[in-house]
């Protein structure tokens, strides 16, 4: 009775419910490599690695019965089970595609059991088959362990929720905290412009400043005469198309390339759309956004899902809620020219606040601003913030170079790849 019930069940599971019940419990990712009977590299991606036994040493990974990269390695003498770092993203993706010449892109070594060995993995299990068992849809592949190290200790890229990710431990993150720190000082710097902008145009006026390679945060805030304090101090600001278009458009080729990548949509005419924009950007100086609330989402909706990003501890299934919602706000960041007879509705105007070589050091960025505003009237904004953000780039680079140079210390010219 109890078999024949367990049977049904099985059969009546919906797989999509199988797969997010399960994908709430995070794997490792690693990458099983073996050479062909011709001598070839092979690998596949694997995230059902798993220790066995310790006496004798077991581990074991599960392929499934139809892969056909397991089927082309399941006679090798040796394997590699090579853990991936949590900065090895691009390599899992190389890996995990069934292509000819995927080795051509990556570094490995042959390692001294026959296996390929694929440099700058967190460790490497060197093992040969002891057993395979047919489970299912899948193989479990139980192997002996002939030699094992660890070579780069860093953390482990994770799968969970359909995303990939690292560990993070709260006590790693004093050298970050530093970093930030030398980034809040600099901010510190054009509080003075900040609050005379706000004032001036009525509106809330910020600071941006790097937080780390991907986001920016907000170091600085002010607020005009009955302009309500809406965003606090640290919230974060995700390096993401459309978003930080101000930030990335001086920047390098690298540093662009980076922030093209993070687009949700790598189709070529998405990527060069952007690009365009920031070309766009900047030749006028500015990035500006529009609420348009007959668009779909709504500017509200970005509002809400800018707050929800900032606030944290998202999933991954939450992470890509929100970055889709970011990514369909395209919209209300077009390139525009202020045309006379027109009336404007603006989001933000961010300016960037150049320093040492033209590097973009901070954004000055205006929101609430008054709504139905003329061509001549947010021209003058323009040129208010244009102004502030010249003299706090004065500041930087004479009065207060000190500072400046502290941030580059804890910046360096790398920091957003």
């Amino acid at each position: 009775m109890t078999n024949e019930a367990t049977t049904v069940q099985s059969q009546a599971l919906d797989p999509a419910h199988y797969r997010e019940v399960m994908g709430h419990y995070p794997t490792g990712v690693a990458v099983v490599t073996a050479t062909s009977a011709d001598g070839e590299p092979l690998g596949m991606v694997v995230g059902t690695f798993t220790a066995v036994s310790l006496d004798p040493p077991l581990v074991a990974f599960m392929p499934t019965t139809t892969s056909g990269t397991f089927a082309l390695m399941r006679d090798a003498d040796a394997y590699c089970i090579n853990v991936l770092a949590h900065d090895q993203l691009e390599l899992c993706r190389t890996m995990a595609v069934p292509r000819p010449g995927k080795f051509d892109e990556v570094s490995w070594h042959l390692s001294d059991h026959g296996a390929p060995a694929l440099d700058d993995a967190v460790a490497r299990i060197h093992c040969r088959t002891h057993d395979v068992i047919t489970a299912g849809d899948h193989y479990i592949v139980l192997c002996e362990v002939e030699g094992m190290e660890v070579s780069r200790p860093v953390t482990p890229l994770l799968f969970f929720q359909g995303g990939y990710g690292g560990f993070s431990s709260g006590g790693l993150s004093a050298k970050g905290d530093a970093g930030l720190i030398e980034s809040v000082r600099l901010a510190e710097v054009g509080r003075a412009q900040a609050e005379r902008v706000a004032r001036t145009l009525g509106c809330e006026t910020a600071l941006l400043v790097a937080a780390n390679d991907h986001e920016l945060t907000t170091a600085v805030t002010a607020y005009g005469p009955n302009v309500p304090a809406l965003e606090p101090l640290g919230v974060r600001v995700p390096l993401m198309p459309p978003l930080g278009e101000a930030y990335v458009a001086w920047s390098d080729d690298v540093v662009v390339d980076a922030w093209l990548r993070r687009a949700s949509s790598q189709e070529p005419e998405v990527v060069e759309k952007y690009r365009r924009r920031l070309a766009a950007v900047r030749e006028s100086g500015y990035a500006v956004s529009r609420q348009r609330e007959l668009d779909h989402p709504r500017y509200s909706d970005l509002r809400e899902a800018m707050r929800e990003y900032a606030a944290g501890d998202l999933t991954p299934v939450r992470e890509r809620a929100v970055r889709s919602v970011i990514s369909q706000s395209s919209a209300f960041f077009e390139t525009i020219e202020i045309q006379d007879g027109e009336t404007y509705d603006l989001g933000a105007i961010v300016v960037p606040v150049l320093g040492r070589e033209g590097r973009v050091a901070l954004c000055l960025r205006a929101s609430q601003l008054p709504g139905g505003a003329d061509a001549e009237t947010v021209r003058g904004w323009i040129s208010t913030l244009e102004a502030a953000a010249a003299e706090i780039g004065e500041q930087l680079r004479e009065p207060r170079r000190a500072e400046y140079a502290a941030f580059l210390q804890a910046t360096p010219g790398d920091f957003m790849m």
